[in-house]
């Protein structure tokens, strides 16, 4: 017959291996704050948009306006109401405009801008001549500047034929 032979077992010999616990990463934790984060901000900007919106500078204007993104899932009536903002709006910047005598010939020169969302040219110099509130005449001359893009400027000067007699103040405009 074969001899058993008994031995004690080692202290802990029967148990599952120990390890270490693996240190718990903090990439989680910034992760879920820099998102949160991100969310508050984002609200605020949403909730406070016109009061930022009246401070940006006009080409960063469009930036918090939701129009863009409402327009393909919109209604065909309410798609017709946001058509029109998305247009070249050409203005001439008054302030920048000034009148002369050069040559003894008037001359108009200034700033057109566009404070639309698009793109846009133009195509005539309207003037009005004025005497107080009456006007006196209008007078149209061809003006083909641009493209200028939205929120852009571009200068013009354009030679004047002599404005109707007693004019106190002429008025451009552009189309």
């Amino acid at each position: 017959m074969p001899d058993f032979v008994i031995r004690p077992q080692a202290q802990g010999a029967g148990l599952p291996a120990l390890t270490r616990p693996q240190p718990k990463s903090l990439w989680g934790r910034w992760l879920m704050a820099a998102v949160v984060l991100v969310a508050v901000l984002g609200a605020a900007a949403f909730a406070g948009r016109n009061e930022i919106r009246g401070r940006l500078p006009p080409e960063w204007r469009s930036v918090l306006s939701l129009d863009a993104f409402r327009a393909p899932f919109a209604s065909p009536s309410t798609a017709g109401r946001l058509g029109p903002a998305n247009q070249a709006r050409l203005e001439i910047d008054l302030d920048s405009s000034k009148i002369e005598l050069v040559d003894g010939r008037y001359v108009v020169q200034g700033e057109i801008v566009n404070t639309g969302r698009v793109p846009g040219s133009t195509s005539r110099l309207k003037l009005i001549f004025r005497k107080d509130s009456d006007v006196l005449g209008e007078r149209t001359y061809p003006l083909v500047e641009g493209p200028i893009g939205p929120g852009a400027r571009l200068n013009f000067r354009q030679a004047l034929d002599d404005p109707p007699p007693g004019t106190t103040e002429i008025v451009p405009a552009v189309e």
